[in-house]
């Protein structure tokens, strides 16, 4: 048998003399996005980089070959994609110098975060931390591979749900481990069937924790929450919208609602609008009622209405209903049932109460109904005696309580025709004032005070203004809650659409108010690049409308430098006239020459003279300057250690500055100051004053 080789996408062994791998089909000329590490790169001189998995705003999660314990495992490789680009056929990462301080501060949460996680990794629904180095100007954190299945494709193997005897099983050890995590300031934000992980030892692993900045929507990177299970205050930014354990309480919840009744939940932010969420039993009557109301308890939309913590949610969904019962004070003591007679008639024993868990259709036993036990009268004489009020005193009492009942209901009705007089003189105050000042403003006096006075009462036209800017205009009289939708018409970040038409009176107090905001074009046409630098093209592609692209840099090879030299989307090439959909999530890459990069890479873009599509630069070195090549180990058997169970070795983040371009550095022009001649000296010999030398 031949040499045997290592194919990327599932990491096992196969024959080199064939180009697809026979058990996942992975073909060696599949092209992979430039923007992240091409299969094939070694890591750490250690870590045998395959196909990539996932990515989103925070970085890339790859699966690896761990060459020193011969062990699959996965790599997730800090990289956000708005405020750095990665040097074409490279591994290192460039940061611009405007997004340099942004781009170290999220790399410093990202560590943290990281290494709070290896703290825990003894913890068995955690998908352990195995490693962390610094290397490429970025940060990189090894996992365990996990050998299971996510929560989504467990369920549809279940015919899309399972039972609650089943989750009161696999459910508890997370829960016990979502609140550690609490305990230690971790808050997971992105609990979904897609990152839950069910092991083949029937385990539950949580995977997918991410900074908080990629789990809230506009918090300065690219967001990614999950339809269905991500709390409303997840898609708002602001210090209104606090996230905290209660977050998590709603994704817990959410997934037990999915998994009890095969049902995805009611986007939140649906919710919002017109709440049609469903309570799980009205879907499933299997469900236990408690059970049911606990969830739908959890996924309250007001984080402080909601479930707080874990334990809560744990305590109610575990405990047993047990009918509350109204007890009789008085002492009893034992008696013959048979001897009971009329005076214990009027004893009522316990009886049940429905506290809202309990069924309604309880019904008490009646074992001991009657009951083996009675009022002790013995120590308040042979009969119980009730305390009597004389009869004559009784009419007094009664005549002087009606007096009190008249008196205040009068007082009360005089109270209310006393405010609704004020209310509509204050109203007709109000709009007569509103009128004068209206009346001001399109006569021009003073317009910034007039519009002032006019914003406690009539709403304005925020269609076609900024959202950013009028949010902040408008701060102190009303709070704007946005949603981003992608228009056609109006620019990103402009507003098109208010729930309160234009001039209607506002109630009093803060009122909220729902616009719709563009997040740009849907669809855009990418526009001529031939003989533009890259900042012009810029320019042209944000007239365009196109707002999901990178630049990469290659190196200048007789050309002019900044000159843009190419497109592609996902590895494969496009040229302008070309639809491209901001929608879909792709990004457009951008290619130009620069003398910044120094390395020769190869597959550069070359202009061609005529303005047609860029071609490739056939070069015979290519894998000898792009790919590392991969020594197999010798055929005998390795010898694997299990993994320490000691906290895992890693390293800080890279203590070197990352690459980046500089602001250009002029010397500053100096000017000589002028040379000024001393005054002669004065002749003294004739004068009368004398001179000062």
């Amino acid at each position: 048998m031949g040499e045997r080789k290592i194919r990327y996408k599932c990491m096992a062994r196969y024959d080199s003399g064939l180009n697809i791998c026979p058990s996942c089909g992975y073909a060696e000329n599949t092209p992979s996005n430039p923007m992240y590490i091409s299969p094939g790169t070694i890591l750490h001189d250690r870590y045998l980089v395959g196909v990539m998995l996932e990515y989103n705003g925070e970085g890339a999660t790859y699966i690896a070959h761990d060459t020193s314990t011969e062990c699959t495992v996965l790599i997730r490789e800090y990289m956000p994609v708005n405020l750095c680009t990665r040097i074409k056929d490279q591994p290192d990462i460039s940061v611009s110098y405007e997004n340099l301080a942004k781009y170290k501060a999220f790399m410093a949460e990202y560590t943290e975060l990281n290494k709070s996680l290896a703290r825990l990794r003894n913890n068995s629904n955690i998908n352990p931390v195995l490693d962390m180095f610094a290397e490429n100007n970025t940060t990189y954190t090894v996992f365990e591979y996990i050998d299971g299945v996510k929560m989504l494709d467990y369920l549809k193997d279940n015919a899309g749900e399972i039972s609650w005897e089943q989750i009161s099983k696999l459910f508890p050890p997370m829960f016990t481990t979502l609140g550690i995590l609490h305990n230690a300031g971790i808050i997971h934000r992105a609990i979904s069937p897609d990152t839950v992980y069910i092991t083949n030892k029937g385990e539950l692993k949580l995977t997918g924790f991410c900074i908080s900045a990629v789990r809230t929507a506009d918090a300065g990177l690219e967001y990614e929450l999950f339809k269905g299970y991500a709390a409303p205050e997840q898609y708002s930014s602001s210090s209104n919208s606090r996230q905290g354990s209660w977050t998590d309480v709603y994704s817990v919840c959410a997934l037990m609602y999915r998994s009890l009744t095969g049902c995805m939940p009611v986007d939140s932010m649906s919710r919002l609008k017109s709440d049609e969420l469903c309570e799980p039993r009205m879907l499933s009557a299997k469900i236990p009622r408690n059970v049911s109301k606990v969830i739908m308890d959890g996924m309250t939309l007001s984080g402080c209405d909601r479930i707080q913590t874990i334990t809560e949610l744990v305590t109610r969904l575990f405990e047993q209903p047990v009918p509350k019962t109204i007890q009789n004070t008085a002492p009893r003591r034992r008696v013959n049932p048979e001897t009971n007679n009329s005076q214990n008639n009027n004893y009522q024993e316990n009886i049940p109460v429905n506290d809202g868990y309990a069924d309604r259709n309880y019904t008490p036993a009646h074992d001991n109904y009657y009951g083996e036990y009675e009022p002790d009268n013995e120590n308040h004489g042979n009969d119980y005696k009730y305390e009597t009020v004389d009869r004559l005193k009784v009419p007094v009492i009664i005549g002087i309580l009606l007096v009190a009942i008249l008196m205040i209901i009068a007082v009360f009705i005089i109270n209310m025709i006393t405010d609704t007089k004020q209310s509509r003189e204050s109203n007709t105050n109000r709009h007569n004032n509103s009128t004068s000042a209206s009346d001001n403003v399109v006569s021009g006096d003073s317009p910034e005070q007039e519009e002032t006075e006019t914003l406690d009462t009539i709403m304005p036209d925020l269609v076609g203004k900024f959202y950013e800017f009028t949010a902040e205009k408008y701060k102190d009289y009303f709070t704007l809650e946005a949603e981003y939708e992608y228009n056609d018409d109006y620019e990103p970040d402009m507003i098109f659409w208010q729930n309160v038409e234009p001039g209607e009176q506002l109630v009093g107090g803060r009122a909220t108010i729902k616009v719709k905001v563009s997040k740009g074009k849907e669809k855009a046409e990418i526009p001529e690049y031939k003989d533009l630098t890259i900042k012009e093209y810029e320019v042209k592609l944000k007239e365009a409308g196109i707002l999901n692209y990178s630049i990469l840099a290659t190196k200048s090879t007789n050309v002019k430098p900044d000159v843009v030299i190419g497109l592609q989307v996902e590895g494969k090439d496009v040229k302008p006239g070309d639809i491209f959909s901001n929608k879909e999530g792709k990004k457009l890459i951008v290619y130009y020459y620069s003398e910044n990069v120094t390395t020769d890479n190869s597959n550069l873009f070359i202009d061609n003279g005529n303005g047609s599509e860029p071609e490739e630069e056939e070069t015979t070195s290519e894998k000898e300057q792009t790919t590392t090549k991969y020594v197999a180990p010798s055929t005998t058997a390795p010898v694997y250690t299990e993994p320490p169970t000691t906290e895992p070795v890693y390293t800080d983040p890279p203590v070197t500055e990352p690459v980046y371009t500089d602001p250009p550095v002029t010397e500053p022009i100096y000017t000589q100051p002028p040379v000024v001649e001393p005054d002669p000296p004065i002749d003294t010999s004739g004068g009368d004053d004398p001179g000062v030398i």
